[in-house]
């Protein structure tokens, strides 16, 4: 699970359509909110990622945005940046976890 910079992650938000994607569940996001950007969510975890799939074309309709993906710790992000890129995504970003992406801002 290779993890992106916080350089890169910031360019990536910089350009223009990216999306930045919580995978986190509902609980998560009510313990330790992301605030300091607008996001989507869609939960995916290490085992079922249907939700996101299922939300993958409406939430993210372009495939060569750059979409930059956290979770808790950085795992599930991983497995929904696979998830994603096998199905055309073409540039998508592991931010880690919300303290590693709360710190790119």
């Amino acid at each position: 699970m290779a993890v992106s910079t916080p350089d890169e992650i910031r360019m990536a938000v910089d350009q223009p359509g990216s999306i930045i994607l919580d995978v986190r569940t509902k609980e998560e996001i009510a313990a330790d909110e992301f605030t300091k950007k607008p996001y989507k969510h869609a939960k995916c975890s290490l085992d079922d990622c249907s939700e996101l799939i299922t939300k993958a074309e409406e939430l993210m309709p372009d495939k060569n945005a750059p979409i930059i993906i956290f979770c808790r710790s950085g795992r599930r992000a991983g497995k929904a940046k696979e998830v994603l890129e096998e199905r055309g995504y073409k540039t998508v970003l592991n931010a880690g976890g919300i303290g590693d992406i709360n710190s790119c801002f």
